[in-house]
C-alpha cells in the first residue's frame, strides 16, 4: 500500500498518526505522513517519510497560552485565514501517489484529497467522533442528558466544522477543483470507514456499533529506549519514593497559578513527592518546593512506570500512556472529551472518582490517596492492554479496505 497520512493539532494528535506510519513501514508498505511542520524531527528519526504543513496555528496557541480569555479572542480572529493556509498545504498533497487516504477529522480538508485522488478515505479517530450509539452520549457533548437522548446527541459532531463550512467549500472547487457533491466531513466520516484507535479494554464497540468500527487497540510509538533523563531527574527518583506525576499538557483552564498552587498544597497535606510537568503551559510553578522536581517535557512512556499516580487532564494520549504503564490516575478534566474518559477511568477501577466543579487542595489529596488503591487493577490492566497490537490491526484493516474485504 501506500498510504497518505494526515493530521494536524498537538503532539497527541500527530504521535499515533507516526505509530501507525511507523507500523505500516515495518510491514513493507509505503506510508507518508503529512502534518505540523514542528514535528517534522521526531518523524525523521524513525525514518518516515513526511510532508510539512503549515503549523501557526500552533505558533499561536504557544503565544496565547495561559494569557487568559481577552488574548484567546484576539487569537480566534487570527484562525481562519491560518486554516486556509494549512488547506492550500493539504490541497498540495493532490499531487501525490496515494491509494488509501488515513485523516484526523482536525484536518478538514482531508476526505477532498481522497476525494480527488480518486482513494477511499479512512477517518482515523483518537476518540468517538462520528458513529452513533444509544449506549452512550457524545463524549463531546458538554452536559448529560437523559439516556434515551444519547443517539441523538451524536448530532453535535457535526457543529464543529460549521464555522468553517462555507471555508471548506470555497477551498474544495478553488484548490482542488470539486465544484459538486460537496458533503461535510461529519457526513463523510459517518458514511465512510472509520479507524477507533483506542483499545478495547478502555471502551469496547457498543453492540450497535457495526463490526468494522471495532477499536483497534491504541497506536502507540516504541518505548523510549534510548532516551536518557537529566542527571537532576535521575537523582530525584533515586533519592525517595516514586513520586506523583502532575502534567496538564495545554488544558489550562482560567489561571495556571492558581491551579498550580492548588497542586502543590495538596502535595504538602498528602505527604507527596511530586514530579511537575509544565507541558504547554497548564502548570506554571514560580519555585520548586522540596520534594517537587519541575521539568517541561519527559517522554510518557518513560516516566510514568517509574512514578506511583498520575495526575492529568484526561487527554486521550495522556490516558494511553498512564494505562500502558501500569499507574493508578487522578483526571481533573477541562473540556471537551476529557470528562467521558475520566468518567471511563473510574468505572474500571484504575482512578479516582473525576475532579470536577472547583479543585482544593485537600480533594486533590484525598483522590491521590484513593488512586492509590487503586494500583493493583492498574498493573492488570496494563498487562491485558500488552497483548494487544492496535498498529497491527489497523493495517489489516487497512488492507482490507483497499481488497474489497472490509465489513
Amino acid at each position: 500500500m501506500k498510504p497518505l497520512l494526515i493530521t494536524v493539532g498537538s503532539r497527541g494528535d500527530v504521535q499515533p498518526y507516526l505509530a501507525l506510519a511507523r507500523g505500516l513501514l515495518a510491514a513493507g508498505h509505503q506510508p507518508v505522513v503529512a502534518a505540523p511542520r514542528r514535528f517534522q524531527p521526531l518523524a525523521a528519526a524513525h525514518g518516515i517519510d513526511y510532508v510539512p504543513l503549515n503549523d501557526e496555528m500552533l505558533d499561536l496557541q504557544d503565544l496565547a497560552r495561559g494569557r487568559g480569555a481577552r488574548a484567546a479572542v484576539t487569537a480566534a480572529r487570527s484562525v481562519k485565514p491560518m486554516v486556509r493556509r494549512v488547506l492550500d498545504d493539504e490541497a498540495e498533497l493532490a499531487h501525490r501517489e496515494a491509494d488509501v487516504v488515513v485523516y484526523h477529522p482536525k484536518t478538514l480538508g482531508g476526505p477532498y484529497v481522497a476525494e480527488k485522488l480518486g482513494v477511499p478515505a479512512v477517518a482515523g479517530l483518537l476518540l468517538p467522533l462520528y458513529v452513533p450509539t444509544a449506549a452512550f452520549a457524545s463524549p463531546i457533548l458538554p452536559l448529560r442528558l437523559p439516556r434515551a437522548f444519547n443517539r441523538a446527541s451524536w448530532r453535535i459532531t457535526a457543529m464543529i466544522e460549521a464555522p468553517y463550512r462555507g471555508l471548506i467549500r470555497t477551498w474544495r472547487a478553488e484548490a482542488l477543483g470539486l465544484t459538486s457533491g460537496f458533503r461535510p466531513v461529519a457526513d463523510v466520516a459517518r458514511r465512510g470507514a472509520v479507524l477507533h484507535a483506542w483499545s478495547p479494554h478502555l471502551l469496547p464497540a457498543p453492540a450497535d456499533w457495526p463490526r468494522s468500527a471495532r477499536p483497534t487497540g491504541f497506536w502507540s510509538m516504541p518505548a523510549a529506549s534510548g532516551w536518557a533523563p537529566p542527571d537532576r531527574l535521575a537523582r530525584f527518583l533515586e533519592e525517595g519514593d516514586p513520586p506523583v506525576y502532575a502534567g496538564f499538557g495545554s488544558a489550562v483552564g482560567r489561571d495556571p497559578r492558581a491551579l498550580t498552587a492548588t497542586v502543590l498544597e495538596a502535595l504538602r497535606l498528602a505527604g507527596r513527592r511530586a514530579v511537575l510537568a509544565t507541558g504547554w503551559g497548564g502548570l506554571r510553578p514560580g519555585t520548586e518546593p522540596d520534594g517537587v522536581l519541575v521539568v517541561e517535557d519527559v517522554p510518557h512512556d518513560w516516566l510514568l512506570p517509574r512514578v506511583a499516580v498520575a495526575v492529568h487532564h484526561g487527554g486521550i494520549g495522556t490516558v494511553a500512556a498512564a494505562l500502558r504503564a501500569g499507574v493508578p490516575q487522578v483526571v481533573r478534566p477541562f473540556i471537551g472529551d476529557q470528562p467521558f474518559w475520566a468518567g471511563r477511568l473510574h468505572r474500571l477501577g484504575v482512578a479516582a472518582a473525576p475532579l470536577t466543579g472547583r479543585l482544593t487542595p485537600a480533594g486533590l489529596a484525598a483522590a491521590l490517596d484513593r488512586a492509590t488503591g487503586a494500583a493493583s487493577a492498574a498493573r492488570a490492566l496494563a498487562g491485558r492492554l500488552a497483548e494487544e497490537d492496535g498498529i497491527a490491526t489497523a493495517i489489516t484493516r487497512l488492507e482490507d479496505t483497499l481488497s474489497g474485504r472490509a465489513d
